[in-house]
């Protein structure tokens, strides 16, 4: 354990940037996007965004400061209160777009299921190191698939299939990084590419219909092959966004002058949150687009090398956890926008609009910074 009376180093300064800047793009893509709507939650939405910067910057310094050892060691509680709010959200939860996922406390809304994503990385880290004699072994990757599958089962439920595809990522993540033996990583990541593609070809190309997804997101399947299927309906989003990333060309129509976002052919409730690479790329371009993802990319490698400089285990996987976690929100939700993968409701880290996320994104890279601030100490 690292001495009572150790000098911690200073902060890791380009992710910390990095995450500012995206932070602020979010903010001024998010007032883009909203600007000429004239309901009052999306009018407000840029202000909203920066106050949940403000108390993300709160949550980031709180676990900057905190030694990260001492919340892996407190990861069964954590787990065990994540599970508590996913079940009280089916209860006393309040349905947004057809899934039961928000707990309201007067003004202010938050979603159990991405409180749970940290949580479930400090439960999933203290498991891992109580198992760290046998975490090279297969065992160790059932046991994890297992722990996951609670809380994946219970998001599911809600239903919101965005936030439990993240969980088995983040299972990769951390027993990649908690050295588990690679050949035992490829079977299971394996076998999930097969169901995958298994659901694609049976919802896709034969038209049927999964009984554990909702009748439109087995539409967003059908869509994701052919948007002509229902080109006013399912396919009309997917066919606007494609429209406005194109038409932005090389260095994009100017910032507040996206045709396909101010005249609504871009849904004005989707277009501040999943899709914000679409407002991006139509109003900034491939530039933009391009500065957009290298910022993304920079902070997955920042985090990628914390990780390789932390000084024990329980470092090494909370770098792996959180590194699976944001990779799997960046992929998929720029991918979706550019037709790569189906429509999912899962947001862009840092700059979507949604409190709740950008908070533990921000925790997340809170934890980051303790790792490397105490990295190499003895």
């Amino acid at each position: 354990m690292i001495a009572k009376n150790r000098k911690w180093r200073g902060l890791h300064w380009p992710s910390f940037f990095l995450m500012v800047a995206l932070c602020a793009a979010g903010i001024m893509v998010i007032y883009s996007a909203t600007h000429t709507s004239e309901a009052a939650d999306l009018k407000n939405a840029a202000v909203q965004q920066a106050a949940w910067v403000g108390l993300g910057l709160v949550c980031f310094f709180a676990l900057t400061f905190l030694d990260y050892h001492r919340w892996v060691a407190q990861g069964w509680f954590w787990f065990g209160g994540g599970l508590c709010l996913l079940l009280l959200v089916l209860v006393f939860g309040r349905e947004v777009n057809g899934a039961k996922s928000w707990i309201r406390m007067g003004p202010v809304g938050f979603q159990p299921a991405e409180v749970m994503k940290l949580a479930f990385l400090a439960g999933a880290s203290a498991l891992l190191v109580a198992r760290r004699e046998k975490i090279e072994k297969f065992s160790t990757v059932l046991s994890l698939g297992g722990f996951a599958l609670i809380p994946v089962l219970l998001i599911l439920k809600q239903p919101d299939l965005g936030s439990a595809a993240v969980f088995m990522p983040m299972c990769f993540g951390l027993l990649l990084a908690g050295g588990t033996r690679l050949r035992y990583l490829l079977v299971p990541a394996g076998l999930g590419l097969v169901f995958v593609l298994a659901i694609y070809v049976y919802v896709g190309y034969l038209g049927k219909e999964l009984p554990f997804l909702k009748t439109y997101q087995n539409n967003r399947i059908r869509t994701f092959f052919d948007p002509n299927l229902d080109p006013l309906g399912a396919g009309w989003t997917i066919r606007q966004s494609i429209i406005a990333i194109g038409s932005g060309g090389f260095s994009g129509k100017g910032y507040l002058r996206g045709d396909q976002n101010l005249y609504g052919f871009l849904p004005k409730n989707i277009a501040y949150n999943d899709f914000i690479f679409s407002v991006l790329g139509e109003e900034l371009g491939f530039l933009g687009g391009a500065a957009l993802i290298l910022a993304e990319a920079g902070l997955l490698l920042s985090i990628a090398w914390i990780g390789s400089r932390a000084s024990d285990l329980e470092g090494r996987l909370l770098a792996g956890g959180i590194l699976g976690m944001l990779f799997t929100h960046f992929f998929i939700n720029v991918g979706m926008t550019i037709k790569v993968v189906p429509i999912t409701g899962i947001p862009l880290p840092f700059v979507s609009y949604g409190g709740t996320f950008l908070a533990v994104c921000m925790a997340a890279m809170g934890l980051m910074q303790s790792v490397w601030m105490q990295r190499r100490l003895g």
